[in-house]
């Protein structure tokens, strides 16, 4: 009786450890789109990937260029200028088609050497009040992905001169903000707004900025917007993004700002994916790609250049902090 015992554990241990499980589901295409449309830049970017399955650890297949990547031999990528006709249908008046380029990028886990981006140049053909559909066809598997946006119609400062030097220091009354208001562009729901300090080495030809973004400010219904740069806050972030050296001697060139405004649906994106504080970690997802995964929107970049700072403020970076400054 033992040694029939002895049998049956055998053979059941023998076919266990012969039976394979497969984890995975079958490989279906999957496309992931992700782009932003400006119409103040001249050449637009889409970044197309494939999702990617198979039996080997993750990290390492995203090492691999190929794992999720497409052959660009095999993508017909098209961006449309729809208008909507009287019927409530959309007419495309015109359209292109985007090329295959290699963009450098940072160091990570996906691969370095074949990051893929599609472009276009886009002068004459981004124009407000039409709307722009993208179309994702793989001619090799009839996979079609596509998507829908509208631009933002511009931007501009309620009450902003450019000529005129921006204060945060004045040493009679101490530090000083400055708060800039806007009215609501048309489809721009998030602003993010980035002031640019640019320096320069002694015997160095070489630009040098630091910039400090400010808070994101959403709509929240009416048309006036607004945000402060605090003066105290100010040289805190000078001290925190540029180094002491006492090798070198600075000086000030001047200030940019710079206004990015995104849609609702840009609004949505970076709202779902912000880092949770619960402990709940599940989240839900958003992605406004058909038959496909990702975001295809737009965003308007506004860009003012040339700022100096007052007398008071340059005076308190050369004498107050450590970094350098004449």
């Amino acid at each position: 009786m033992n040694k029939i015992i002895c049998f049956f554990i055998s053979m059941t241990l023998l076919i266990s450890c012969e039976t394979d499980f497969n984890v995975n589901a079958d490989w279906q295409e999957v496309t992931i789109l992700y782009g932003l449309l400006d119409q103040n830049s001249e050449t637009q970017f889409i970044k197309i990937n494939k999702a990617f399955l198979g039996q080997d650890d993750a990290l390492a297949m995203a090492s691999i260029s190929d794992s999720s990547n497409f052959n660009p031999d095999n993508l017909l990528v098209k961006i449309h200028k729809l208008k909507q006709s009287n019927f409530g249908s959309f007419d495309t008046l015109d359209f292109r088609v985007l090329s295959d380029t290699v963009v450098i990028k940072d160091e990570g886990v996906f691969p370095t050497d074949n990051n893929i981006m599609y472009k276009f140049y886009s002068p004459g053909f981004l124009l407000n009040n039409f709307t722009y559909s993208i179309t994702v066809e793989n001619i090799t598997t009839g996979n079609l992905v596509s998507a829908n946006t509208e631009l933002v119609n511009g931007f501009s400062f309620e009450t902003f001169n450019p000529s005129f030097d921006f204060g945060f220091y004045n040493s009679a009354i101490g530090f000083i903000s400055k708060t800039l208001t806007w009215q609501k562009s048309t489809n721009g729901e998030i602003y993010q707004l980035d002031l640019i300090f640019n320096y320069t080495h002694d015997n160095d030809t070489n630009l040098y900025s630091a910039t400090w973004s400010q808070p994101l400010v959403e709509n929240s219904g009416g048309n006036l917007m607004n945000t402060q740069f605090d003066g105290e806050s100010f040289f805190d972030f000078l001290e925190t993004q540029i180094d002491i050296n006492d090798n070198v001697v600075r000086r000030f060139v001047d200030l940019d700002i710079r206004m990015t405004v995104g849609t609702e649906d840009l609004q949505t994106y970076i709202n779902v994916n912000q880092p949770y504080s619960s402990i709940v970690q599940e989240r839900p997802s958003f992605s406004n790609i058909n038959n496909g995964i990702g975001l295809f929107s737009a965003r308007y970049t506004y860009l003012v250049s040339g700022i100096g700072l007052t007398n008071g403020t340059r005076n308190y970076i050369i004498n107050d902090l450590d970094l350098s400054f004449q």
